[in-house]
């Protein structure tokens, strides 16, 4: 079969209070021009049962995407059925499907585990075809101008390197915009956003950091990042 594009699934979870389950998960799928694959955005029906929202202050927003069609409920197996039946789709037609999300290693943890948790299966095979796997916010920090900046982090030590901080920098400040964007939490949002983020990396043409399974995922990106682009305030650091 002939091989067609690369495609990128661009995944975001938000996760409850307590026990860290996803209720909200969310992705989009895209080529390197943006064109459009696939999509799904949903609330678990299961989870919200069980425990609440971690940004318990976006559910009056989210009352308004589930009236406005944004968004709709639905079980977990549903949910990861559907994802994988498009990525299933996609592949048969001789894509190279690419599961990616801003760091990455958090939505690609606590999918899964909120999958065993709610439907007891462990041994499920549910996530064997996710085998090529990015984390956005690594290759992002690969060739983020060194110019970047960001607001400092609560340590007042480091540049932040959030997605929210990311956009800011890379469609606000870098064309002379007044930072001012803030990240919504809420999922079919924030995949708008890592995908642009990741469009706009694609373009800068560094080796994207693929990896098969998610404890391959770098760590410390944040640190990589300010070691990269800001050298004098972490060396202050590792002064104190």
């Amino acid at each position: 079969m002939k091989k067609q594009r690369t495609l990128f699934v661009v995944l975001d979870i938000e996760t409850t209070d307590k026990k860290r389950l996803a209720f909200d998960v969310a992705w989009t799928i895209t080529d390197k021009q943006g064109a459009d694959y696939g999509s799904g955005s949903y609330l678990i029906s299961e989870v919200l049962k069980i425990d609440r929202p971690y940004y318990k202050d976006r559910w009056s927003q989210y009352l308004l995407d589930l009236e406005a069609g944004k968004i709709a409920y639905a079980t977990i197996s549903e949910v990861i059925d559907t994802l994988n039946q498009q990525i299933s789709d996609l592949k048969e037609k001789g894509h190279r499907v690419i599961l990616c999300a801003y760091n990455a290693r958090f939505d690609m943890t606590w999918l899964p585990y909120t999958y065993i948790q709610i439907t007891g299966d462990k041994s499920t095979d549910k996530f064997d075809q996710w085998t090529d796997l990015l984390d956005i916010w690594a290759f992002w920090g690969q060739s983020v101008p060194k110019q970047y900046v960001a607001e400092l982090t609560d340590s007042g030590k480091y540049l932040s390197t959030s997605a929210e901080s990311a956009w800011r920098y890379e469609f606000q400040i870098a064309d002379n915009q007044l930072p001012d964007f803030e990240e919504m939490h809420i999922g079919w949002h924030d995949v708008a956003i890592e995908k642009d983020i990741l469009l706009r990396t694609l373009k800068r043409k560094k080796k994207m950091p693929i990896v098969q399974c998610k404890e391959q995922f770098a760590g410390a990106v944040w640190k990589k990042i300010n070691d990269r682009v800001n050298p004098a305030t972490v060396s202050q650091m590792s002064l104190l």
